[in-house]
């Protein structure tokens, strides 16, 4: 349960012996390394490398090409068989052994024969949709569209224009004529020769009316005859379309061998990239960054079996902060997906994943709250992980809804949640004698459960904001801050029970009325403690005085805090009634649809409540981490860090066993 204590350190060694040393820091992923600058004997280092590394970035870029041209014809994984995994000596092996090169080169070659069918596809295509139109043309493709004495504009205008523009076109000159082609409501399709000398009085005229000029290809034949040409040449594409498909299938087998080559290559670019970051002579070497202490001894047994090398601590450059290494135990350590989403603490901060699981499960659950919903989560997200091959990143997120969907069903079982069903509408063996539910504590639908929901949401958000002024007392403990402990974190925690303790004896309700004279005068010396330690590190009176009367204003800050905590009843009541109105929709169905009512029903069951599942669960979930966020994190932690990123084997596509 921590942020690992973490050392910077320098390994320094003979540099016939760095690609090894490099080999092994790259397989056990237990150092980050950071850049060593001003150094001028790394230069000569680089200048060695950077025929390698464009060779590298080269050969990534085009089996990236090859993996994604490939991609819809390649054989599909089944879904749970996740991504290939094999060692890495079986990864550098297939390297060596399979002619990647070829497969790239051919899916270049076809890439480039596919486009090029593509493209004269979709141009005749085009040209047959234009043509079409103009079946009746008067004169072949291949006429001149102008001579020495007039224009011939080919092109449309609007029907209801028409009978105007021929009566005015007719006046212009006996030298212009005009054939109409064909056309209909919209449109009319013509022809028109135009002299030169009337150029300019026709473009106004065309003009006038709207007249849209069309460009017709030009062609030895005419338009009939083009067509049945495009027509011919379709076919003979769409047959080169299908030898296509065919060198596709076959290219497309190799994917997933590409694909491990592209991880290997990716591998050696990183490798080539640390070079960038090291320093050295002509027969040593230095490498920078950090390591967590606990990791220490494991790398110096792992260095001592291959090289002779010194390992020394160094000092940290001046305002330079330790990268953040989260590492929980087994039950906390689902949680740290929820941390990841906000961030990483500083290296002064606490590890807030162990502190939030507990709150942040019973939020999840208390959000759904049915049963049902819990038990379906809980067995989806099993399935998952008992028989689909994940990537260990993605586990912690399982792990984390599989509990969520347990606490779930004991949310359901208290508050009466199961699929939304009413007392009235469940079997018998779930309802007690009084009609409720077995074990239900709380209707949160009817009478004062929504009341009794909404207290229990409150009380939840009390302590948990109060929990989060006792870990930033514990932690300013931690680090030997004793007055900001007792002023900063113990003191608000005795102002706001003091306060809250006041304002329950004075209903009489939850504690004696007798206890408000006591409890007010706790009040009173807590706003007199506030105003006396708030401004503790201003200088003068007047600013400590100041910002201690200031500090009051802070319980508004706590009481919009806590009613935050109210959106848990509200997505848990959301959740019944959705499902509560997928159930009333499916008996609907059921009634009014004659013989296959109930296909219908079925239908309007699953899909209502595979909805409302998945959309109940992702609220729940993004709600129940927005109140540890805002409400929790901000009470000690600040985050900002820096996560410890070791130089390791990064895997798009594969993963090394």
């Amino acid at each position: 349960m921590a942020v690992l204590a973490m050392s910077k350190i320098q390994v320094l060694g003979l540099k016939k012996d760095l690609q090894k040393v490099l080999a092994f820091l790259q397989e056990s992923g237990l150092m980050q390394i950071d850049e060593i600058k001003s150094d001028e004997d790394l230069k000569v280092e680089l200048e060695n490398l950077e025929k390698k590394d464009h060779n590298v970035d080269l050969t990534i870029a085009q089996l990236d090409f090859a993996i994604k041209f490939l991609k819809d014809h390649a054989p599909k994984r089944p879904i749970w068989a996740g991504k290939p995994s094999l060692s890495h000596e079986n990864a550098l092996g297939l390297v060596k052994s399979f002619d990647y090169k070829k497969i790239v080169k051919e899916a270049q070659d076809l890439e480039e024969r596919f486009v090029a069918t593509q493209n004269e596809i979709t141009h005749l295509e085009a040209e047959a949709k234009l043509l079409e139109d103009w079946k009746r043309l008067p004169f072949d493709l291949h006429v001149p569209r102008e001579t020495e004495t007039a224009n011939v504009h080919i092109g449309t205008i609007p029907a209801v224009e028409y009978d105007d523009f021929k009566k005015e076109f007719k006046k212009m000159s006996e030298l212009t004529s005009g054939q109409k082609i064909d056309g209909d409501k919209m449109i009319v399709r013509m022809v028109l020769i135009i002299s030169k000398k009337h150029a300019d009085e026709a473009k106004l005229l065309l003009s006038k009316f709207k007249f849209q000029e069309v460009e017709l290809p030009i062609h030895e034949s005419n338009v009939k005859d083009r067509l049945k040409a495009i027509a011919s040449r379709l076919g003979e594409l769409a047959k080169e379309m299908t030898e296509h498909e065919k060198e596709f299938t076959l290219l497309a087998k190799y994917s997933e061998n590409l694909q491990i080559v592209h991880d290997v290559f990716v591998w050696q670019q990183d490798e080539i990239r640390i070079h960038e970051k090291l320093k050295g002579t002509d027969f040593s070497f230095v490498i920078e960054g950090w390591i967590a202490k606990l990791d220490r001894k494991k790398l110096e047994e792992g260095l001592a079996k291959i090289a002779t090398v010194a390992i020394e601590n160094t000092k940290p450059a001046k305002d330079e902060e330790a990268p953040i290494y989260l590492h929980n135990k087994r039950v906390a350590w689902p949680f740290e997906s929820v941390t990841r989403l906000y961030g990483f603490p500083t290296a002064s901060e606490v590890d807030p994943t162990p502190f939030l699981a507990l709150f942040f499960i019973v939020f999840f659950g208390l959000c759904l709250t049915d049963a049902g919903y819990g038990l379906s989560l809980f067995v989806i997200m099993f399935v998952m992980l008992k028989f689909f091959k994940l990537p260990k990143e993605s586990t912690g997120l399982i792990k984390l809804l599989m509990i969520g969907g347990l606490v779930t069903i004991v949310a359901g079982y208290f508050f009466g949640g199961y699929f939304g069903l009413t007392a009235e509408q469940a079997p018998d063996f779930m309802v007690a004698a009084d009609g409720s539910f077995k074990g239900q504590l709380v209707n949160a639908t009817s009478g004062t459960g929504p009341l009794t929901f909404l207290i229990l949401a409150l009380v939840l958000g009390i302590a948990h904001v109060l929990f989060g002024k006792v870990v930033d007392g514990y932690w300013k403990i931690k680090q030997k801050q004793y007055l900001d402990a007792v002023f900063d974190s113990a003191l608000w925690i005795y102002f706001i029970l003091a306060i809250l303790g006041f304002g329950l004896s004075s209903t009489g309700i939850v504690l004696p009325a007798e206890w408000a004279p006591i409890l007010k005068w706790c009040v009173l010396g807590g706003v007199a403690a506030m105003i006396l330690t708030q401004g503790r590190k201003q200088k003068g009176i007047f600013a400590k005085a100041g910002i201690g009367v200031l500090s009051l204003y802070g319980l508004v800050g706590y009481l919009g805090d806590i009613l935050s905590y109210s959106r848990i009843m509200a997505l848990g009541l959301g959740t019944g009634i959705i499902a509560f109105a997928m159930n009333t929709i499916a008996g609907l169905a059921y009634e009014m649809i004659p013989y296959v009512g109930f296909i219908f029903a079925g239908f309007v069951l699953l899909l209502g409540h595979l909805m409302n599942l998945v959309l109940s669960a992702l609220g729940a979930f993004i709600h129940s981490a927005r109140l540890q966020f805002v409400e929790f994190f901000s009470k000690f932690m600040e985050g900002g860090g820096t996560e410890f990123k070791p130089f390791k084997r990064n895997c798009k596509y594969i993963i090394i066993q």
